[in-house]
């Protein structure tokens, strides 16, 4: 399932997109705004993995808030859903997976989730491939009180965020860490699976999974503790678990 994000600016519009959106089964709606600001916010904060666009915004405009994703470090991809034809082109020059032309039909928004969810597994398994070519890091320098110190990798459990801080565990200890989730995944070998916004584990230490509730799923570490798999993740977990 993919994450995402509606920019528009009148209620109705928006609730009825995430309406149609959420009955397909493959998108989940994390956060929406009126406003660039608020979508810029909103959607560094967020991450989602798709942003559904209007162009004329009340307060700004969907083009110009597009060119602003490029210098994310997390690209989302972007589908334009207005009610104006003519920026179709510029659209597409942006990289766009889709352009939607209001009033939304189902079958034609679910033409545009089937072309999401291909993109969406292109990249996914580009990025696999990439790691695979590399073995990652070997060492994480981390802080533990006062000190300064190397983790091996090999020994890392999982690694969350609490209060914007990046804690990495161990079977016995528990450290702090100055770098972020996303650069220590691309850091990280294909050992490492990014199982929740929030968390990263080390898959030769997971000894079972359960179901949740929601589609969620609870992992079980070798050392007795718990990490949530939410379910926009569940699918890829699953599978790197071999279950299916």
């Amino acid at each position: 399932m993919l994450q995402g994000f509606i920019v528009e600016d009148e209620q109705f519009a928006r609730e009825e997109l995430k309406y149609l959106l959420t009955e397909t089964g493959d998108i989940e709606i994390v956060g929406d705004a009126e406003t660039m600001h608020e979508a810029l916010w909103g959607i560094n904060d967020l991450q989602p993995d798709v942003v559904f666009l209007d162009i004329e915004l009340a307060k700004g405009n969907g083009l110009e808030l597009a060119k602003q994703f490029m210098h994310m470090k997390k690209q989302p991809m972007i589908v334009f859903a207005t009610a104006y034809d003519e920026y179709a082109l510029e659209a597409f020059n942006l990289d766009a997976v889709d352009y939607i032309v209001k009033p939304i039909d189902e079958a034609r928004l679910r033409k545009t989730v089937d072309k999401l969810l291909t993109r969406a597994q292109f990249q996914r398994e580009r990025k696999t491939h990439k790691r695979s070519q590399t073995q990652g890091i070997k060492t994480i320098p981390a802080k533990d009180g006062g000190r300064m110190i190397i983790v091996q990798a090999d020994e890392i459990y999982s690694i969350g965020t609490e209060n914007r801080q990046t804690f990495i565990k161990t079977a016995h200890h528990k450290y702090e860490s100055d770098l972020l989730l996303y650069q220590l995944i691309e850091k990280l070998g294909e050992d490492f699976l990014q199982v929740h916004r929030g968390y990263i584990v080390n898959v030769k230490h997971v000894s079972a999974i359960e179901p949740w509730f929601n589609r969620a799923y609870n992992l079980f570490l070798k050392d007795g503790s718990t990490v949530p798999v939410s379910r926009s993740f569940a699918k890829n977990v699953m599978q790197k678990l071999g279950f299916k």
